[in-house]
């Protein structure tokens, strides 16, 4: 079910929805805490329930024929989001350092899926080739064999036919009916194939659980269902019967590191599992669960950013910080080129005012901000264009630009300089002196 909503519309809210992100709502002004079970809706486009919740601006800047359309519309929003945030991207944010120590926190699973659909294939072909040679240790032990089977004789083998008594014939220790005899084979159970026992199986648990997390996500959800059958196929062939119980972890194996096949999949286990901080995701993880498609927009910019940026130096992150009743996250990211860009930070203007801008970049002694605003320009512009105002002139910012959303994709810029003109694209925003807005078209995910 569809609804189009007018600001500050109240709506009730279904008794299992998730509390804890309501509040998270509620706190970063989305929405606002009526009486219980009761919220209004302001700067919020997603699911309360089993309801779609779609600003009526929406509704008529996209003009779509059926409730279908718009779903289809979301959905395709949500596979862009989770594709253009790429393994190599959440790697840069956060690079992980391999047998350390393992992460305390709960993993990301948008990390989680960017990572197994990036080493999807090369997992698929560690499986087989593990399938087809799993590595195997030289085992001695000791059995006894008939008398005439007797090929070796030693002190030890002699000491046991001496202390059985009852194995020899006519009462002569000369004449034993049987005796010990070593015996040396090939086992599977080595610790290598006690790891991949066991993190297969977590891997098949991992799977399923993205399935659920991607179900509104065909392309990724058929992606993943085609490793889920190579690992169901592996556990077949694979000797698990035959290999016991992992107990300590062998992180210094040269079998895990070097051998192919076991190699990828000890790589994988790290990247999936080890040190790296998924908190700053976790807004990102809420919103895609809970569908909430205007928290989305803002990650959607930065994913855009970060890849026009390229390769990162360093970075932080911090969560939970409150101005006045609102709560917030914020980040720093340093890229090799030089360029600094702060998500959420409080700058202060030359007259100790606080401005939050979504977006603020420094480069080569010039700053720029750049606003992500889930808005249609229209009757809004005003309103998004005095924000700029605010900031270029508060802040002595060279360029102030909104990222707003649209039926078609480009903008303008305005400078005392040039006047009037026409942008479509980032690398506009940084060559010029002025404020300006850019509109990407959310029907383009419809094609």
């Amino acid at each position: 079910m569809i609804k189009f909503f007018a600001f500050d519309e109240r709506v009730d809210v279904p008794e299992d929805f998730d509390i804890s992100y309501l509040q998270h709502l509620h706190d970063r002004g989305k929405i606002v805490k009526r009486e219980r079970g009761v919220i209004s809706l302001r700067d919020f486009s997603g699911y309360i329930g089993e309801t779609l919740y779609i600003p009526q601006k929406l509704e008529l800047l996209l003009q779509l024929q059926s409730d279908s359309e718009y779903k289809e519309l979301f959905t395709n929003l949500f596979s862009a989001i989770i594709s253009e945030f790429r393994e190599d991207i959440l790697f840069q944010l956060f690079p992980t350092r391999f047998g350390l120590k393992e992460s305390g926190s709960k993993p990301s699973p948008i990390f989680q899926l960017n990572t197994l659909l990036k080493y999807r294939d090369s997992t698929v072909v560690a499986l087989r080739r593990i399938a087809n040679n799993p590595h195997r240790r030289l085992v001695e032990n000791m059995v006894y064999k008939p008398f005439q089977d007797v090929a070796y004789v030693d002190e030890t083998i002699m000491i046991d036919i001496i202390q059985h008594p009852q194995s020899w014939y006519d009462d002569s220790p000369k004449h034993p009916m049987k005796a010990l005899q070593y015996n040396n084979f090939e086992s599977v159970d080595t610790i290598e194939n006690r790891f991949i026992k066991k993190f297969i199986v977590e891997l098949l648990q991992l799977v399923y659980h993205l399935m659920d997390y991607v179900k509104v996500v065909p392309v990724q959800r058929i992606l993943l269902n085609g490793l889920k059958s190579e690992i169901e196929n592996f556990l077949l062939d694979f000797p698990v019967d035959e290999i016991g119980e992992l107990r300590i972890h062998p992180y210094n194996s040269q079998v895990l590191l070097k051998r192919s096949g076991y190699r990828e999949l000890f790589y994988l286990y790290n990247r999936l599992n080890y040190s790296f901080t998924p908190s700053f995701f976790e807004s990102l993880d809420n919103a895609i669960s809970i569908k909430d498609i205007s928290s989305l927009w803002e990650y959607y910019v930065m994913t855009k950013l970060i890849s026009q940026f390229g390769e990162i130096e360093k970075q932080s992150y911090e969560e939970n910080l409150r101005v006045r009743d609102e709560v917030y996250d914020r980040a720093y990211i340093k890229f090799k080129s030089g360029l600094v860009l702060k998500y959420q930070y409080v700058i202060y203007s030359y007259s100790q005012i606080p401005f939050r801008p979504d977006f603020y970049i420094e480069y080569r002694d010039k700053r720029y901000v750049i606003d992500a605003k889930f808005r249609v320009l229209g009757s809004n512009r005003t309103e998004i264009m005095k924000n700029m105002h605010y900031y270029k002139d508060g802040l002595q910012l060279e360029s102030a630009v909104a990222v707003v959303i649209d039926n078609k994709r480009g903008g303008e810029f305005y400078s005392q300089r040039d006047g009037i003109e026409v942008i479509d694209n980032f690398d506009d925003i940084f060559s010029r002196d002025g404020i300006g807005y850019l509109s990407l078209n959310l029907l383009e995910l419809l094609k």
